[in-house]
């Protein structure tokens, strides 16, 4: 049989996710611009729709605990949930697209393979190309100088020395802020702006329109002079202002190998989740409603954050690489950014947080370049032991459980030893909760099978 061609293909890809989520009668959850939806990976047994979403306005599928379950098209969602794999089954999976969605398919003779239709119509619009991010030093640039004009609450005090026990000097040198509140930002807007900063295309920041007859809160002199043609055609004159993508809790910067603050993570006040990204988004193609529609924003992604002692961060300049400051052939992988940070202090060790359990692809890139020898996994205690013997909590654990060993796998293939630290979940979930709790792990060495306590001079031998 000839190929399908690529006029077919193309118009199989055409159908949205959320169009074939919702043919396959997957179960689904809408928060916002995202979908959730069950893992189609067959090895991901959590039940839960917590992991797995479609990004709506972008047509984008990731889990955050599974690595290689992501994708950008129907054709790619349907070959994981039809056959459990990312690659080996396209022209199944482009037939079987067509098949649910009536989609004609022809050969590249010309011949129809699937008799069907072309004039399928998604239901929902998505943006075909998103916005770049501004190169990393701009971005660092920014969010420092706008880090410097952010107040920091005594609420958010108290819970980073209290809970955190971060001291008021480590505060400062982590470089946490809160949230500015709408007033707040006002200002520091004027001043950024007046201090010629690009706002245009970082991460956490977009455009909103407000038009002339809208008593605005932001002085019409920062915003930019436009106009918006609403759902009914109609044409508004009025402003764009630049407005933060956040509110209510505080920021914490996750820096790259090279000591850029490359993102920013939000800690939110008493929300659940309680960590999003400062994150945002250019939707004026597809958005005609005026309270919705943004522009100039980019998304931040989830980048792995690196974290090295303090006495150390001190002299870490931007532009250094971190090998040059900190040097070690021990790294410590745990999830989250306090962790991270909490670790390096905690033991004298460079530690990368991950921003999910099954997001490690970019730290194995940065392995052999660090010159590694000795891998510590540290995740959460809910990874090798459940809390109860109910069914979701045995099947959160199988599924933790076939991540690390992923991951281990993957970094034997590099020639690194891998070791996983664990403890008594009773003694604290995180490895954060077990140093505030003045215990130490247990270190379980995957090759030799050998289990020993850790001890601040074992931390770097094998």
């Amino acid at each position: 049989m000839a190929k399908i061609s690529q006029e077919s293909i193309e118009r199989v890809k055409a159908v949205t996710l959320v169009d074939l989520a919702q043919t396959l009668g997957l179960q689904t959850k809408r928060v916002g611009k995202q979908l959730f939806i069950p893992c189609p990976n067959p090895s991901h047994n959590e039940s839960k729709l917590d992991t797995c979403c479609i990004e709506i306005n972008r047509n984008i599928f990731n889990c955050f605990h599974c690595a290689d379950v992501r994708g950008n098209n129907a054709i790619s969602l349907y070959s994981w949930h039809q056959f459990g794999q990312r690659e080996g089954k396209f022209k199944e999976s482009v037939l079987g697209v067509a098949e649910l969605m009536g989609i004609e398919v022809k050969d590249e003779l010309g011949a129809i393979i699937k008799p069907g239709s072309n004039t399928y119509k998604p239901s929902v619009k998505f943006i075909s190309q998103e916005l770049e991010p501004q190169p990393i030093q701009v971005v660092d640039a920014f969010y420092r100088a706008l880090l410097q004009l952010c107040p920091l609450r005594e609420e958010h005090v108290n819970e980073l020395m209290k809970k955190r026990r971060y001291s008021a000097e480590e505060i400062n040198l982590y470089m946490f802020r809160s949230v500015p509140s709408l007033e707040e930002w006002v200002n520091i807007y004027a001043h950024l702006k007046s201090l010629n900063y690009s706002f245009e295309r970082i991460p956490g920041l977009s455009q909103i329109f407000q038009p002339d007859f809208f008593d605005s809160k932001i002085p019409r002199e920062l915003g930019d002079v436009g106009t918006f043609t609403d759902s009914k055609g109609k044409k508004h004159n009025g402003y764009w202002f630049y407005v933060l993508n956040v509110s209510k809790g505080y920021f914490i910067p996750v820096f790259n190998e090279d000591g850029f603050i490359v993102r920013l993570r939000v800690r939110r006040d008493g929300e659940n989740p309680k960590y999003v990204w400062f994150s945002s988004t250019h939707n004026i193609e597809i958005e005609n409603t005026i309270t919705k529609a943004r522009r100039n924003g980019v998304s931040s992604g989830a980048p792995i954050t690196i974290e090295i002692p303090p006495d150390y961060l001190k002299r870490w300049q931007r532009g250094i690489n971190v090998t040059n400051v900190f040097q070690t052939r021990t790294l410590l992988i745990t999830e989250g950014e306090h962790k991270a940070k909490i670790s390096a202090k905690s033991f004298n060790v460079f530690a990368a947080g991950l921003p999910g359990a099954g997001n490690f692809n970019e730290i194995l890139q940065l392995i052999p370049k660090w010159n590694i020898q000795k891998l510590i996994i540290a995740y959460d205690m809910d990874t090798l032991q459940r809390s109860d013997n109910s069914s979701e909590s045995l099947k959160k654990q199988a599924t933790l459980m076939e991540i690390v060993n992923r991951f281990a796998i993957e970094v034997s293939k590099l020639g690194v030893q891998s070791v996983i630290w664990t403890w008594n979940l009773k003694d604290g979930k995180g490895l954060d909760d077990l140093v505030y709790n003045h215990k130490l792990p247990i270190e379980y060495n995957l090759i030799t099978k050998r289990q020993r306590a850790v001890t601040l001079d074992t931390v770097h031998s094998l």
